[in-house]
């Protein structure tokens, strides 16, 4: 499917940079899928690829395109210095609702069915989770996600199904912090945690992370994540 890119208008003023893909054949389940800290990389294209072309309609806004240093970051010492150095100036709270704004529009495109998933990666974690809590989404859905653990206060106002996936090595969710996850979660039947064993690396679903990338788990994560979305 082709990856375009589209704007959407900011409720706190100006446009939201977004990359798009949507397949053909009518109305269908739409993701808004929230990148890492290094932006909307090829790695987030090969997954706006990967949603439409299981007949999803894929939206992924840049969580960072008001920042004084927007855009692709490189996975070098560089690119990572300054992707975190742009995490920190971006308020948790501003991201996310450049997230709810552009739930809201790819809900009510018509490419849409109406019916809206969150996903994210890594630093994208834990916009699943809230989004889940506050836009009415129809799922939420996380891959190696960081600081998810700060965000469990919203498991109350959940009403969707939640589907997070890590491996057993995340430096940034060490096994201690997927347990708290897990324990928050055990209270529903619809909410569940998946660890990858054998080693593997935070950044596994993508292979723009080098070495981190393990094809086995990706390709397990995304058939869990397909059976989700058919169904939500």
């Amino acid at each position: 499917m082709a990856v375009t890119e589209i704007n959407i208008a900011a409720s706190r003023g100006g446009n939201i940079p977004c990359m798009a893909a949507f397949p053909s054949g009518g109305p269908s389940t739409g993701v808004v899928v929230v990148p890492s800290i290094y932006g909307v990389n090829d790695d987030m294209a090969m997954v706006a690829e990967r949603l439409a072309g299981e007949g999803f309609a894929a939206v992924i806004p840049d969580p960072f395109w008001s920042d004084q240093d927007p855009g692709i970051m490189g996975h070098d010492e560089e690119g990572r210095t300054r992707a975190f150095a742009r995490m920190g100036r971006t308020p948790f709270d501003q991201a996310f609702g450049d997230v709810a704004d552009v739930v809201e529009d790819l809900r009510a495109r018509t490419e849409c069915n109406s019916k809206v998933a969150v996903m994210g990666f890594c630093y994208g974690g834990p916009f699943a989770l809230v989004a889940a809590a506050k836009c009415g989404t129809q799922a939420g859905i996380s891959y190696h996600g960081s600081m998810v653990d700060k965000h469990l206060d919203s498991m109350p106002d959940v009403n969707c199904p939640l589907s997070f996936h890590w491996g057993d090595n995340d430096r940034a969710a060490p096994l201690a912090v997927i347990d708290e996850v897990k324990k928050s979660f055990s209270a529903r039947d619809d909410a569940d945690v998946f660890l990858y064993p054998g080693g593997v690396e935070h950044g596994y679903m993508l292979p723009g992370h080098g070495a981190a990338y393990n094809e086995a788990a990706a390709e397990q994560s995304w058939e869990r994540t397909f059976s989700l979305l058919k169904v939500v």
